[in-house]
């Protein structure tokens, strides 16, 4: 019987997202994968013409507390965590989670400099959870991407 060394329980938020930081900066192969899979890419400026693995490459300097790039933030700001870039990663990285502590990171609540204003629109998040669970086919989420 083998014995599988899990590491210990976090005992905070903080270390929580620091292991999350860690295993997703040492998986990620920047590959673009969870880019090329987001349905908001083509609504962002700039953003439709942006090479994935860059955009993914400054996501990932926002983990490091770094400056990041203007395209990562772009894609930040325009998430709307519909999930589809964590169904496309092929390193199993939860990747909508990915996007919302580098959207921490940016907003400066993880120590470095904010680089991103908050939502000012309270209710966005809800509006969007309220779309969602309408389930659209994919033909129909093609249709709505026109």
């Amino acid at each position: 019987m083998s014995v599988t060394n899990f590491p210990a329980k976090p005992a905070t938020l903080i270390e929580h997202l620091g292991q999350f930081i860690a295993d997703t900066l040492t998986r990620c192969t920047r590959c673009g994968a969870c880019f090329k899979a987001c349905p908001m890419t083509g609504y962002a400026p700039g953003l439709p013409a942006a090479d994935a693995q860059d955009v993914v490459a400054g996501v990932l300097g926002l983990l490091r507390q770094e400056a990041g790039t203007a395209d990562a933030l772009a894609w930040i700001e325009a998430c709307t965590q519909s999930g589809r870039c964590s169904a496309a990663c092929p390193e199993g990285i939860n990747a909508m989670k990915m996007m919302r502590v580098a959207r921490m990171s940016a907003l400066g609540s993880l120590g470095a400099p904010r680089k991103i204003a908050p939502r000012e629109e309270k209710g966005f998040f809800r509006r969007i959870g309220a779309f969602s669970q309408l389930q659209f086919s994919a033909d129909e989420i093609e249709k709505w991407q026109r």
